[in-house]
């Protein structure tokens, strides 16, 4: 099994950074499903790199940033690995190094090599997460001398993260400035999925979360919890995310998911 790290970041960068993700592995080989997350990853690689299985299968990228992706993706870990993953507000991240997001067959997004190629070898010379994480800290404080200041998008990002477990998307929407085919055009060039599909994967994070450690599953309060309109709903959002329904998913050995999605026993949210 892999080792796996995940800590919070240093407050100072909460604008950006969600959370710090050190994966270790060296051994034979493991494969699992990785959960959509509402948020998007910058990833190093500095030994052998994980394969997204399928057809073909993609062997990932020494660096990338993963865009929110709309299904979850196989996964799998073979040989020494090393790898520092950084998750941030797509809507910043996208923004900060103007890069587009827009979907992509392969799931990953190549990364401007004049500012993280020279990150990239700082970062495989340190030895410890804290030291890469203080490393990242100090790369993107020395990019401006001003604070950041969001714009429209990054408000409507905020607020579907912040609000759309309990409050329908036309809601949210009637609070953003800009009108809705252009919020539509820039939101998914800006976080790679659209206002709605980011809207069903905080609802789908958020019941993850609630559930993974109980033993039953009462749907009626999954509906009720996550505001669906009936628990058909609930299981048809379920399945084209995940994969497969919540009966058959939660019923298998969910370690290596939890590990591969962010969900570990020091840190579960």
């Amino acid at each position: 099994m892999p080792t796996v790290e995940i800590f919070d970041s240093d407050p100072r960068n909460n604008w950006l950074v969600q959370q710090f993700e050190s994966f270790r592995f060296n051994g034979s080989t493991v494969a699992d499903k990785v959960i959509p997350r509402p948020c998007v990853f910058l990833v190093f690689h500095f030994n052998q790199r994980p394969v997204i299985l399928g057809q073909p299968p993609n062997l990932l990228e020494p660096m990338f940033v993963a865009p929110i992706v709309p299904e979850a993706i196989v996964l799998e870990f073979q040989g020494r690995m090393d790898s520092f993953v950084i998750g941030c507000k797509a809507s910043v991240f996208s923004r900060l190094f103007n890069v587009d997001m827009s979907p992509v067959r392969k799931r990953s997004i190549t990364l401007p090599e004049e500012i993280f190629a020279p990150l990239w070898v700082k970062l495989s010379k340190l030895n410890t997460s804290e030291q890469r994480s203080a490393c990242f800290t100090e790369f993107i404080h020395a990019l401006s001398s001003t604070p950041y200041q969001p714009d429209a998008v990054d408000f409507f990002y905020d607020k579907i993260i912040e609000k759309s477990i309990s409050t329908p998307l036309c809601e949210i929407l009637r609070e953003c400035p800009i009108s809705k085919s252009s919020m539509q055009r820039k939101f998914i060039k800006r976080t790679g999925v659209s206002p709605k599909t980011l809207a069903r994967i905080v609802r789908l994070n958020y019941l993850w979360q609630k559930i993974q450690n109980e033993k039953a599953i009462n749907y009626q309060e999954l509906v009720f919890e996550g505001n669906y309109f009936d628990q058909s709903h609930f299981i048809n959002d379920f399945k084209y995310i995940i994969g497969e329904t919540p009966t058959v998913f939660f019923k298998r050995n969910l370690n290596t998911v939890k590990l591969f999605s962010g969900f570990s026993p020091q840190n579960p949210n």
